[in-house]
């Protein structure tokens, strides 16, 4: 048996958890504006969380968890999610081609790029396990399934003995081993403003007013509190780390704003294309904000902890200006 899906592709390189997704609206007749998936369901924003007997202790995140950023625009657009994980892969497997042979693409992961052989400077040398591709197809005659991965412009292959050892990953509070997720769109879709008005606002409200302190705006500042007492290097290379897209330690700080020139991008067009100042006024304080990140990722890896608490408050105050009039 052999079925390729023909789906339109977006290269968007570090969206990898809303690509698949991006691909699955766009077939179904709405294509909404690079990163603006990724910025509603919560990319460019702020979390800390500490666990003391955790590697590291501390550890912040400037986006979502895949988990909760799929929950997020699931309320958002529409859509409904059907999630299996944690069932042996040939059960899965067969899933997957069941979903395929009634014309559903599905999002896999996370995976281990360790196994995609399409990736030559990660293939078989290092494992990255927080990966997400769309299938698309599968083959049995070859052994091989078909898929769209957001850093390649044509459709990919790898083995069914590579994909079963790529999705053999648990990562801890993100995604269980074999995770696959299908999707039930509304029709019709909802249009671009009217998600990103509805997007913007939730957004606004869990930065300004989260449910605990761990999250958004208030996070901000109680990390300015409690960095001096950190300690241990592994969690101020963390900081750098999930600043980063991808996420690693950089050689530049180029990319290391927080995503914020992602949701900076998106305020500024939004705002440009529907006439609302007070969206392109937010796009020149996250602009702002993000420019700011970079000089705390540079203080984070000299330790310098009087420099992150200045310049993280700084943000705080910013980014509080910025989302006020979208609340």
């Amino acid at each position: 048996m052999r079925k390729i899906l023909a789906l339109p592709h977006r290269v968007c390189k570090s969206t990898c958890f809303s690509n698949g997704l991006e691909d699955i609206l766009e077939w179904q007749g709405e294509r909404y504006m690079d990163y603006l998936i990724p910025v509603l369901g919560g990319m460019g924003e702020f979390s800390y969380l500490q666990f003391k007997n955790a590697t590291p202790p501390h550890m912040v995140y400037w986006g979502a968890n895949t988990k909760y950023l799929m929950k997020d625009l699931q309320q958002i657009i529409g859509f409904e999610q059907i999630i299996l994980e944690n069932r042996a892969f040939p059960f899965t497997f067969s899933k997957i081609r069941g979903w395929i042979e009634n014309d559903q693409p599905v999002v896999v992961g996370a995976l281990d790029m360790y196994y995609l052989p399409y990736y030559s400077g990660i293939y078989h040398l290092r494992h990255i396990p927080i990966h997400y591709i769309l299938v698309v197809g599968y083959d049995d005659e070859t052994r091989q399934v078909f898929i769209q991965d957001c850093g390649c412009r044509e459709i990919q292959t790898v083995s069914y003995a590579e994909f079963e050892k790529a999705l053999n990953v648990n990562v801890p509070g993100m995604s269980k081993k074999n995770t696959v997720r299908a999707f039930i769109l509304p029709h019709p879709l909802p249009s671009e403003l009217e998600i990103a008005q509805k997007g913007l606002q939730s957004r606004a409200n869990k930065m300004l007013h989260p449910p605990v302190r761990m999250f958004g705006i208030p996070a901000m500042r109680k990390l300015a509190k409690e960095i001096s007492t950190w300690q241990d290097q592994a969690s101020f290379e963390h900081l750098v780390i999930y600043a980063t897209t991808p996420p690693e330690l950089p050689t530049t700080f180029e990319k290391s704003d927080g995503m914020r020139s992602w949701k900076a991008q998106v305020l500024q067009q939004l705002g440009e294309k529907y006439e609302n100042e007070n969206w392109t006024k937010a796009a020149a304080l996250f602009h702002e904000s993000g420019e700011l990140i970079r000089e705390i990722c540079k203080a984070a890896l000299r330790q310098d902890r009087q420099s992150i608490a200045e310049n993280i408050l700084k943000v705080a105050d910013i980014e509080e200006t910025a989302y006020n009039p979208l609340a």
